[in-house]
């Protein structure tokens, strides 16, 4: 895609995610969908421009600030200061492409544009939160329970655009065969760093246009995704449960697990998203699928103290995926967090009752945030004597995988670990007459 049409098409997404507040991502895709004529190449220039804005936007604003403070907002100069501060592109390219697509801000005249060009990003380098362009309660709340390197390391990565990972399904294939089978259709792979049936794309392509997709030999699953189902180690002979199934991706992976034998009862108060779950299932051969939409507050009775293991995967802000959705960061709030961390819990207090004694209960969110991981454990755990916490350490062992954990938490992070920020606490509930 050439410079103008690049920013003629970037212009005109950027102003429908202005305007429309779903999610980027499914904004990005309706917009692809209805321009049939954007090639692969295409898209891929586009996507990468916008999701860079959105990563970077609160710096682009700051560095607009010094220049034109009520032009902060404009998707003109955004594009702008991204392509002069981020991309490092020349002024004259950057000038000719926003004249020539006819979307140049009548507010940016040549003479801003040149002062735009000679702000210094690094002057905002003591103050991560626009230097790295996240809200000031997130930066704030991470530094307190990590460190201030260890946060701004966490917010670098979290910057970054995320790998193309793919899960390989065992009930139909191995990794190796499916990796040469990838490559034969022109997609390079290299097997994934922790999981064992994981494949990172060395490039971005649409897999899901491939008959090896169709023949459900793969499944789009980030590698920190397929360790949680490691966590939870499911037998073969075990009656398992995964609370929140949503579109189902840990599902699948439990049913390879256990081999297509056993039973898993996926449960979602979402009726549509336990759909696509079917759907996904039969494409991926897995018959041990039992499907069920659960209103909030109710239990199955019938398996009151029945199952072996849980994985209660739960709704969270989604603080360990913001690369994957820059724009989310601006949609969560500390009152959002505290909201969530609340009806965690109450999962968790809800579907305790469907474990049996001795059983497993993995806990497992998608956040780096304390509040929505080890406090809520710490919650549970002192209202609910019965429990006690397990370690994923050894557990993971089982997998040679033991050294990704400390004692009975797994916490992954994408600059320590190049996989999205997950956490996964491990607590069995213990055996009748032991204390």
């Amino acid at each position: 895609m050439n410079p103008v049409s690049l920013a003629g098409h970037t212009l005109e997404l950027l102003a429908i995610l202005q305007q429309d507040q779903r999610p980027a991502d499914h904004l990005i895709d309706n917009f692809f969908r209805s321009r049939h004529y954007l090639g692969s190449h295409d898209r891929r220039a586009l996507a990468e421009t916008v999701y860079g804005i959105l990563r970077h936007r609160r710096l682009l604003q700051a560095l607009i600030a010094q220049v034109q403070p009520e032009s902060a907002t404009d998707p003109g100069w955004w594009l702008a200061a991204f392509k002069l501060h981020v991309e490092k592109a020349e002024f004259a390219t950057v000038a000719a492409a926003l004249t020539s697509a006819g979307r140049r801000p009548a507010s940016l005249s040549s003479a801003e544009l040149a002062q735009l060009a000679a702000q210094r990003p690094e002057e905002f380098a003591d103050n991560p939160a626009v230097m790295l362009s996240f809200p000031d309660w997130l930066v704030r709340d991470l530094q307190q329970q990590r460190g201030e390197q260890e946060t701004l390391r966490l917010l670098q990565a979290l910057n970054q655009p995320p790998p193309l990972t793919i899960r390989v399904n065992t009930l139909k294939t191995t990794r190796a065969d499916c990796q040469q089978e990838l490559q034969r259709r022109g997609c390079a792979s290299t097997p994934t760093r922790f999981s064992p049936f994981g494949l990172q794309l060395t490039q971005r392509t649409n897999l899901f246009g491939l008959d090896l997709f169709r023949a459900g030999w793969f499944e789009v699953q980030d590698e920190g995704s397929q360790l949680i189902s490691l966590v939870l180690d499911p037998k073969p002979t075990w009656r398992i449960a995964d609370v929140c199934a949503g579109g189902g991706g840990k599902t699948l992976h439990l049913a390879s697990l256990m081999k297509n034998r056993g039973e898993i009862f996926a449960f979602d108060v979402s009726a549509k998203r336990l759909e696509n779950l079917q759907r996904r299932s039969r494409r991926s051969g897995a018959h041990n699928i039992r499907v069920q939409a659960l209103p909030e507050g109710e239990l199955p009775e019938r398996l009151l103290g029945k199952l072996d293991a849980i994985l209660v995967d739960a709704p969270c802000s989604g603080a360990g995926v913001l690369r994957r959705n820059p724009d989310a960061k601006w949609k969560i709030t500390a009152a959002m967090v505290a909201e969530l961390s609340a009806k965690q819990l109450r999962l968790l207090r809800h579907y305790a009752a469907l474990l049996k004694p001795g059983g497993r209960l993995v806990y497992a969110t998608c956040s780096v945030l304390a509040q929505e991981n080890e406090q809520v454990v710490q919650a549970f755990l002192a209202g609910h004597p019965d429990f006690e916490t397990e370690d994923a350490a050894a557990i993971l062992q089982h997998h040679q995988l033991g050294a990704l954990a400390a004692g009975p938490a797994l916490q992954l992070s994408p600059h320590q670990h190049g996989c999205d920020g997950f956490f996964a606490a491990v607590m069995a509930r213990r055996q009748r007459g032991t204390a």
